[in-house]
């Protein structure tokens, strides 16, 4: 008789695999089509997300762009009032 109890020979690497262990460990179709569902899902989204990050970092370059223009646009209005004051007051 061998040396290893039938306990040992069940935990040893060549036993014969327990069917409820591998029943368990192998995925069935159904939700090997639906993980491939959500994967082709997430990566859509995230197509879409870097599509939207694209357009954000442009519309946000465009604003600041715009801020500085009408900053221009004020101190050019306020430089032609007071030349308009100060010609109204030397035609008096």
């Amino acid at each position: 008789m061998s040396d290893l109890s039938f306990a040992d020979e069940a935990a040893s690497p060549w036993a014969t695999p327990n069917n409820r262990i591998t029943s368990a460990a192998e995925p069935s179709v159904e939700s090997t089509l639906e993980k491939e569902r959500v994967i082709k899902d997430i990566l859509a989204l995230r197509d879409g997300l870097r599509g939207l990050l694209v357009r954000v970092t442009e519309v946000e370059g465009e604003n600041d762009r715009l801020k500085r223009d009408n900053e221009m646009l004020g101190v050019y209005i306020d430089n032609l009032t007071r030349n308009s004051v100060v010609a109204a007051g030397n035609k008096l």
